[in-house]
């Protein structure tokens, strides 16, 4: 019977339902149209936020990046203090440039999203957003959204454009530190360039003073330059030094007729020196270091050094792993020998401490005397000379492979440290985010000091672990990324408990 009514109760406001005029299509209807306007309320607030977001990061990078070009111009003002051209300075600012704002693309997005969370949480504005029953992922959103547009553009310029760039910086200050002919011609000094001898006497300014100049023939004559003044300029594309003389008094003595000269008088005199000679001297051979490499050539870099273990291992027949394990037993004996006392007077004798006795006995002539003083104080048979010559033969075999595992851990920690610092902009928005929001009211400038805070134990926290990133042992390549990892787990933590609990 309980049943009976409960269906006849149904139909009847099944009935009275349809009576009414509202049919389920129309109910449909009205909820698309009801989450069409929550969408377009939505996007309005999204809107306000990515723009006051924005605006902040935009203003924020620009400080951030005048603030780490004046830390830029004490290298300015050195190579000002070389005497290099304008023109020379401004070449390098071009360069110094993209790395600067590289490294300002994170610190910027912090003291972005610190700033405005923290003003809108002073002024009242997320509790408004509350309210209207906006959770805080929501309000988050626009701002993260944003950090990860800039985390992909942060990314192409760590691993193509700041590479390039640093490699360039280094070769210009190379270049112009040979075209700087101040840096050539040193005063009060002779000095030899090609077959000629050259002697200065002072200078003021750009003129150089009372230059001696002797040169010397194949024929055996020899002929002697004086000039009051001079004016030196380098020709590059011709790789010259033109010496444009004045008041000229040369003097050319002939073999045969040692005591006889003939004496010549010139108002100017053009001169071209050949600075092959010199440029040998003072050129530096520019080496490309890891932070020189995009990270493509980094990564073809590790494969080809990989490819090197592979063939050392077929070359002795033995698994890869197996020299592993050799490396590490050559590394504890290497330890135990540290300890043993006839070893620490060894080093004591020879003034030389752990790592560059290391470095040392890889080089097998300078080996022998380690082994021959050892001998001297511990026995050709003593413990420690055992000790010494089994760690010597356990690890030779192993040494080039050890610098080859070096030098990809080195290589692969500056690949994740590209991408991890890339990245640290969506680290540092989603910790600044709940950060920023529970910043209290009464305090203006605490979003400031809180992003100060940030940056300094990201920076502490990268600077550690690449400090190691030689040793392979540790993994600094996965280690480089615990910053980022920490920050966002707090962050998420936080945000979490502002949404648990608002």
């Amino acid at each position: 019977m309980e049943d009976n009514k409960t269906k006849i109760n149904a139909s009847v406001k099944s009935n009275d339902f349809e009576r009414s005029g509202f049919t389920t299509t129309k109910i449909k209807r009205a909820s698309v149209m009801e989450n069409v306007a929550k969408f377009f309320r939505m996007h309005v607030i999204n809107g306000y936020l990515s723009k006051t977001v924005g605006v902040a990061f935009s203003m924020s990078l620009l400080i951030v990046t005048f603030i780490m070009l004046m830390g830029s111009m004490v290298q300015m003002f050195e190579l000002i203090f070389k005497k290099f051209n304008i023109l020379a300075i401004i070449h390098i600012l071009a360069f110094i440039f993209p790395e600067v704002i590289c490294y300002s693309l994170p610190f910027s997005m912090a003291a972005a999203t610190l700033l405005v969370f923290s003003r809108l949480s002073a002024d009242g504005e997320i509790t408004a957003m509350k309210a209207t029953g906006i959770s805080v992922f929501r309000i988050a959103a626009p701002c993260i959204t944003l950090s990860i547009v800039i985390a992909i553009i942060a990314v192409y310029a760590y691993n193509n454009i700041l590479p390039k760039a640093h490699f360039a910086q280094r070769n210009i200050i190379s270049s112009y530190e040979i075209d700087d002919i101040s840096g050539m011609i040193e005063t009060g000094t002779w000095m030899p360039i090609g077959k000629y001898n050259l002697f200065v006497s002072g200078r003021d300014g750009d003129v150089y003073k009372n230059i001696h100049i002797i040169e010397n023939k194949d024929d055996g004559s020899s002929r002697q330059i004086l000039a009051a003044r001079t004016n030196i300029r380098n020709i590059r594309k011709e790789n010259k030094l033109l010496f444009e003389m004045h008041d000229v008094v040369s003097e050319e003595r002939s073999t045969q007729h040692t005591n006889s000269y003939i004496r010549t008088k010139a108002g100017r005199v053009d001169m071209y020196v050949s600075l092959d000679t010199l440029m040998k001297k003072k050129k530096k051979i520019i080496v490309k270091k890891e932070a020189d490499f995009t990270t493509k050539e980094l990564n073809q870099q590790i494969d080809k050094n990989v490819s090197e273990i592979v063939s050392i291992a077929i070359k002795h027949k033995v698994n890869p792993r197996h020299l592993y394990s050799q490396i590490k037993t050559a590394k504890k004996l290497w330890s135990k020998l540290q300890k043993q006392k006839a070893w620490k007077k060894v080093l004591k004798i020879r003034k030389r401490k752990e790592k560059k006795a290391w470095v040392d006995n890889i080089r097998s002539e300078i080996n022998k005397d380690y082994e021959n003083t050892l001998i001297g104080i511990d026995g050709k048979h003593g413990k420690t000379t055992k000790l010494f010559r089994k760690w010597y033969k356990t690890w030779m075999p192993v040494n080039q492979i050890n610098n080859y595992l070096e030098a990809n851990s080195r290589m692969k920690t500056q690949v994740q440290y590209r991408y991890s610092y890339a990245l640290a902009s969506i680290a540092f928005a989603i910790i600044g985010i709940p950060l920023g929001i529970r910043a209290h009211r009464s305090e203006k400038s605490i979003g400031f000091l809180i992003c100060l805070a940030l940056i300094a134990v990201h920076y502490a926290l990268v600077i550690s672990i690449t400090a190691f990133n030689d040793n392979y042992a540790m993994r600094p390549d996965l280690l480089v990324w615990a910053p980022d990892l920490l920050f966002i787990m707090t962050g998420s933590l936080l945000l979490w408990r502002l949404h648990h609990y608002s």
